[in-house]
């Protein structure tokens, strides 16, 4: 009885997560949709400074912002695309948000998520560069 309780609920959380994880993947990889997010994680991965961080190494990598201008290093790189990658998405939402015809609500919160993830994009980005001295 108490195995049969287990597997049912293992089968409701992970076995559904499992699904749900696959059925996107092939969702992606269907269609040239996997070349399209290789592509784009290579442009944010280029805009966060990548190459920088790799071609001119720090010693020390365990600083996340490195207090100078003219060096980087890889998690200042991850966070640095993460920012990249919040504002683009507040763009999207707000483009979403003006082909919306349909619920004026709808129309409302796209945009009040999209004016959300720019402020926090530009306020993360503008800390950053506080952090590192360039302000």
């Amino acid at each position: 009885m108490l195995r049969e309780v287990l597997q049912t609920a293992y089968r409701r959380s992970i076995g559904a997560l499992k699904d749900s994880v696959v059925g996107f993947v092939s969702s992606i990889t269907r269609g040239g949709g996997f070349v399209q997010v290789v592509y784009v994680l290579l442009i944010v991965t280029l805009m966060a400074g990548f190459v920088n961080a790799v071609v001119f190494p720090l010693p020390n990598q365990t600083y996340i912002p490195y207090p100078n201008g003219t060096a980087q290093t890889i998690p200042e790189t991850v966070v640095d695309g993460m920012v990249i990658i919040v504002g683009a998405a507040g763009f999207y939402l707000a483009y979403l948000s003006g082909r919306q015809t349909v619920r004026s609500r709808t129309v409302n919160l796209y945009l009040g998520l999209a004016l959300l993830l720019l402020v926090v994009s530009v306020f993360t980005g503008i800390d950053l560069a506080l952090l590192k001295g360039l302000g």
